[in-house]
């Protein structure tokens, strides 16, 4: 659970209304008529372009320059600004000044790197599109070094508030906050600056929803549980609408998870996925799910995941990988046998890997298909578990998940639409690896499958 700062109480209402944060606005990108519904404070384009033969993906140029300059104080600031901090030096004891204005220093040099980064990026774009430049990589390598350091700004910028509000800090939380938002980016932080946002009265309907699933996401469910309440029918979206309705399956599958996380060894092999948008980490759960675990390590030690596309990556679900033909068709050589069914099994959760199976009929999949694909998850999904294996889950780079572009192999292209090339893997490998692997079980399906459609997550 976030808890209210002390200082927080210190905070004059007035000054917080003062913030210049915008007009207010829901998620939609409209101006409501009236004020929208607040939830209960609780303690707890960019456009893709091409240059010459070469595609620059630059989905996350303009998240980064918004936050950038969301980074820089306003001149209609200052007084606020001025305001708050006399305010904060009068009522906190003098060592405690002091730490307010060190977690300042460190957000303002913090910011700061971010903001010249952000520059760098800028000027190679420039360069590049322009072609004055061919060198494509040092793009993508600023511009993901680039949301690096927006994050390490925005954990700086919630330590700061801690203390006051301060304007600049409010102001580049709340525009990180919309960015997780549209790129499902759920995490332990999100939650934080979203539970803080709305202890100092924010009211902005994307910082409700994205406080209400990432306490889903992080098992702070009497949270959830209050900001959907108090959120009308019209501002809560389908995705929030199924989560409810599988409340209880995801706090029981949750709790679950976290007793076997507690008891889960510290020498867990890992992957670790080098991507288009920047490295993935994974944890892979070979006591729960032996044959799947030794499977893919083998794939990995291959190469075979090396240079594969992020072929479907769906809002707010989940990303698809391991596919050759690069659209989800492929069939494996050969199909594993289910580790679903074991007496335990690990939950699927945010940033779960999930093996992908054939479909069947009536929405359910064939048993024992499993191969090369897989999927991560960026919300908890509980069905997964009564028919696909989870055999791993993302312990750093949740925001490299949420940076892939959203494709759909299987949804209509418009006439004359620009369509960009999905993200992918670049190089896959393993840490922490067993010095011998279980036995893989391979299966073979009973039905004949010449006539299936291909794997789906």
């Amino acid at each position: 659970m976030i808890v209210r700062s002390p200082l927080q109480t210190l905070v004059p209402v007035c000054l917080i209304a003062a913030l210049s944060l915008g007009p207010v606005q829901d998620s939609r990108g409209q101006q409501p008529d009236a004020e929208p519904s607040q939830p209960a404070p609780t303690a707890a384009s960019a456009a893709d372009s091409a240059a010459g033969s070469a595609t620059v993906d630059h989905s996350g140029h303009a998240h980064a320059a918004q936050a950038a300059d969301s980074a820089t104080a306003p001149p209609d600031t200052a007084a606020e600004t001025e305001a708050i901090l006399k305010e904060f030096k009068e009522m906190a004891s003098p060592e405690l000044y002091e730490e307010g204005m060190a977690a300042r220093d460190a957000f303002e040099d913090a910011s700061q790197q971010f903001k010249d980064k952000v520059l760098q990026m800028r000027r190679h774009y420039i360069l590049f599109v322009n072609e004055f430049s061919d060198d494509r990589q040092t793009y993508l390598t600023l511009r993901n070094e680039s949301r690096e350091l927006m994050n390490q700004a925005y954990r700086k910028a919630l330590d700061l508030i801690d203390f006051y509000p301060d304007p600049v800090a409010m102001r580049y939380v709340v525009t990180v906050l919309e960015q997780r938002f549209k790129h499902d980016v759920y995490n332990a932080e999100t939650l934080e600056g979203a539970a803080k946002m709305l202890d100092y009265g924010i009211r902005l309907r994307y910082v409700a929803l994205a406080a209400a699933r990432a306490a889903m996401c992080a098992g702070d469910f009497p949270l959830a549980e209050s900001l959907y309440k108090n959120l009308q029918e019209d501002e809560i979206e389908d995705k929030d609408k199924a989560m409810m309705v599988q409340f209880d399956a995801i706090k029981k599958q949750f709790e679950t998870e976290q007793e076997l996380l507690r008891n889960d060894p510290e020498d867990l092999p890992q992957v670790r996925f080098k991507t288009t948008r920047g490295e993935i980490i994974a944890d892979l759960y070979i006591h729960e799910a032996p044959s799947t675990v030794a499977h893919f390590i083998e794939l990995v030690e291959s190469g075979f995941y090396d240079g594969l596309d992020f072929f479907q990556v769906v809002e707010g679900l989940l990303a698809l990988t391991g596919d050759p033909l690069g659209d989800g068709s492929s069939r494996p050589d050969r199909f594993l046998a289910d580790e679903h069914g074991r007496d335990v099994v690990r939950m699927p959760l945010a940033g779960s890997l999930v093996m992908a199976k054939l479909p069947g009929s009536n929405n359910d999949f064939i048993p024992n298909t499993a191969g090369t694909q897989f999927a991560m998850l960026f919300m908890p999904l509980p069905s997964v578990s009564e028919q696909q294996t989870v055999f791993g889950r993302i312990t750093k780079g949740l925001d490299v998940l949420g940076a892939l572009r959203r494709v759909d192999p299987h949804k209509e292209k418009k006439k004359g639409a620009v369509v960009m090339p999905p993200d992918r893997i670049l190089e896959a490998e393993i840490l922490n690896r067993p010095e011998t692997l279980p036995e893989v079980i391979y299966a073979d399906p009973l039905a004949p499958l010449q006539n299936v459609p291909g794997p789906v997550g």
